[in-house]
């Protein structure tokens, strides 16, 4: 275990790399024309992640008309728990919201409030984050290795009180933030000053006291958790507004309407208040692009007002994970702002490079090379023998999970299916990158537009992905992949590279298929699991998938997506003890089935897209158990990782000229 003086000294490695790289961010966008308040207040808005998502956020509030005023974020800071006590406390948010309905502590995630919302400039926010740095640094050594809780009734208000003793220290870290926070960015917060709790429920109706009561001793608070430090910040419109979520777009039809995009928010005011209204339409704000206009109450719901807000620091706050150096990189696990949506149809033919926010590049993997040692079985070759799935590594469990191989319909436009299938349906390769051949499947050649295969670059790339998890000592045990044909035929290329003694069977699930509001209203058809092993691929046929095709529904929100794939992973995990797990889907794939595992909440649907639009054919990401602890954390992929450039059609004729 790394020693305390070494990982404050890797965290203020970490602190000064942060704002050095946030100082170069505000010249680049200044370079680029955007006037210094704008790129301050875009910075302050996106949490000082990256340029990108800072200049997206200028582009979206072009016309809005509070952008060159100066008015400041407000600031929180509040210790929240991550892991099965985290999880248990969703379950507590969303039973208690089915069988009651909303009540007060429904507007924000499970938290213990440390200090109220504070006003900070957006020229100081650098300066604030590096003041709770400092405090966390400098009582570090006096943290808790738990935080204990104990549950609290009365007629009007349930919750979770904090032991006196951990209480206390959470008191002195934020003092101790106070008191830098005033002297570093000039900024004045007020500690909490009554007992420290968690609200579960308050601002119910008395006949639902003794159900939420019964729920919420359901709540184990002996479940073991990782609590975190998180600053964040809102916009003050947040906190006088209702705040909706959009549920269904909406393009205006006149002057004085609001365009709405699904997943983003409404900022609507008591005065426009729904009951208010007999005609169904409101006025609000987008929380998105800062317009206001009228529209159509029946298009939104009701949403947390957390679910605006952006984190600007997240930091280990009991000793026993915040000192484990496999977990230091959980500091800088910080969420983007919402951004425009994109699916993967929607990505150009073009090859995308790997520095998504999913995969760390070189410069983040160096930060913590010396703090992080995988434990790996030595590389084999063709003279070392095979591993076997009975000759497992004693090391923790660890989940990897990859997108699926170059497409065919992205490489070469829908037209392929015009130019490579002739009115009989026979199939003719027109191209060295097209497959040798395609599968025989009911519904013939048309089904190949929602459903595509992957080009023989895609097999190879896929083919290198296995063959470099081999040579860094991966033995995988289990194998499961979505049922877009692309994704089978990636899992069966990486298995191929693999190599493994055992034959590895590919288990076919629905639940891995990429979130349902990209399918444009049109499910696509999927092979069957005899069409596929008609065509070579090795599939289990006695797998027992956890929901068909029949159970999804095109109106499936981003949380129902999350919670889709979680599901299944949960049950495979809890039925597979032992063995690492390769999981072959979606770009979405690489956030949308590990968030949930990680103890962290689903991401806001904006934003979700955001990193979707980051990851590469083959991009991968891995984690790793910490089964005493009752979560799994993302860590570097210990395999190396494929990049290539593009390579355009040439056209002969350029020649003749």
């Amino acid at each position: 275990m790394a020693s305390a003086a070494g990982i404050i000294n890797h965290r203020r490695t970490i602190r000064q790399a942060s704002l050095k790289s946030a100082a170069s961010a505000s010249d680049i966008l200044m370079s680029m024309g955007f006037p210094k308040h704008r790129v301050e207040k875009s910075l302050a808005a996106t949490g000082h992640q990256d340029i990108q998502l800072a200049s997206d956020w200028l582009l979206d509030h072009v016309d809005d008309p509070t952008l060159d005023e100066a008015i400041p974020r407000e600031y929180v800071l509040y210790a929240c728990p991550v892991g099965p006590l985290g999880e248990s406390l969703d379950e507590f948010w969303t039973k208690s919201l089915q069988h009651c309905g909303r009540n007060g502590a429904h507007s924000l995630l499970p938290h213990v409030t440390l200090c109220s919302f504070f006003p900070c400039d957006d020229s100081k926010v650098e300066m604030l984050t590096a003041a709770l740095q400092e405090a966390v640094e400098t009582l570090e050594d006096k943290a808790p290795e738990t935080i204990s809780l104990e549950h609290y009734s009365s007629n009007n208000f349930i919750g979770l009180f904090v032991e006196e003793t951990h209480a206390e220290f959470m008191r002195i870290l934020t003092n101790q933030f106070k008191a830098e926070a005033l002297v570093k960015a000039g900024v004045k917060v007020d500690p909490h000053k009554k007992q420290l709790h968690m609200t579960l429920a308050y601002q119910f109706n008395a006949a639902h006291h003794d159900v939420l009561e019964k729920l919420s001793k359901e709540v184990n608070i002996e479940a073991a958790a990782r609590w975190e430090l998180r600053l964040y910040s809102r916009d003050p419109r947040a906190a006088k507004t209702e705040v909706l979520r959009v549920l269904y777009s909406h393009t205006p039809r006149a002057n004085d309407e609001l365009e709405l995009i699904p997943d983003d928010y409404i900022f609507m005011s008591s005065s426009d208040n729904r009951g208010a209204n007999d005609d169904g339409w409101y006025k609000g704000t987008s929380h998105q692009t800062g317009l206001t206009g009228m529209l159509p109450g029946n298009y939104t719901e009701k949403a947390p007002e957390s679910d605006t807000w952006t984190v600007h620091r997240v930091i280990p706050l009991t000793k026993s994970l915040s000192s484990n150096p496999a977990l230091i990189n959980l500091d800088d696990k910080v969420p983007s702002p919402p951004t425009p949506l994109g699916a993967d149809e929607r990505r150009s033919s073009q090859y995308k490079t790997p520095e998504g926010l999913l995969q760390q590049s070189e410069e983040e993997a160096s930060k913590y090379a010396n703090l992080f040692k995988l434990t790996k079985t030595p590389a084999r070759s063709n003279s070392i023998p095979l591993a076997t799935t009975t000759d497992l590594p004693t090391t923790p469990r660890r989940l990897f999970v990859i997108r699926h191989a170059e497409r065919v319909d992205i490489t070469f436009g829908q037209q392929w299916l015009q130019h490579s299938f002739d009115d009989n349906g026979k199939y003719n390769r027109k191209n060295l990158n097209m497959p040798k051949r395609v599968p025989v499947r009911s519904g013939g050649s048309l089904s190949f537009s929602k459903d595509s295969p992957i080009t023989e670059v895609g097999k190879f790339q896929a083919r290198l992905t296995g063959e470099s998890m081999r040579e860094n000592g991966i033995v995988i045990s289990h194998v499961y992949s979505s049922p877009a044909l692309r994704c089978v035929e990636t899992a069966k290329a990486v298995i191929d590279g693999l190599n493994p003694l055992e034959p590895l069977k590919i288990r076919v699930d629905t639940s891995l298929f990429e979130w349902l509001a990209w399918c444009k209203g049109v499910f696509p058809k999927w092979m069957t699991l005899a069409e596929l092993e008609a065509h070579g691929l090795s599939v289990d046929m006695s797998y027992k998938e956890l929901i068909s095709a029949s159970d999804l529904s095109l109106q499936e929100n981003c949380q129902s997506y999350y919670k889709r794939g979680d599901t299944l992973l949960r049950r495979e995990i809890k039925e597979h003890p032992k063995g690492d797990i390769l999981i072959v889907g979606h770009a979405s794939s690489l956030d949308g089935c590990t968030r949930y595992l990680q103890g962290l909440s689903a991401r806001p649907a904006l934003e979700f897209s955001k990193i979707v639009q980051k990851i590469p054919y083959c991009g991968a990401v891995a984690l790793q158990e910490y089964q005493d602890f009752g979560i799994w954390d993302l860590i570097t992929p210990p395999f190396a990782t494929l990049t290539h450039a593009p390579n355009g059609r040439f056209d002969w004729h350029i020649m003749q000229g």
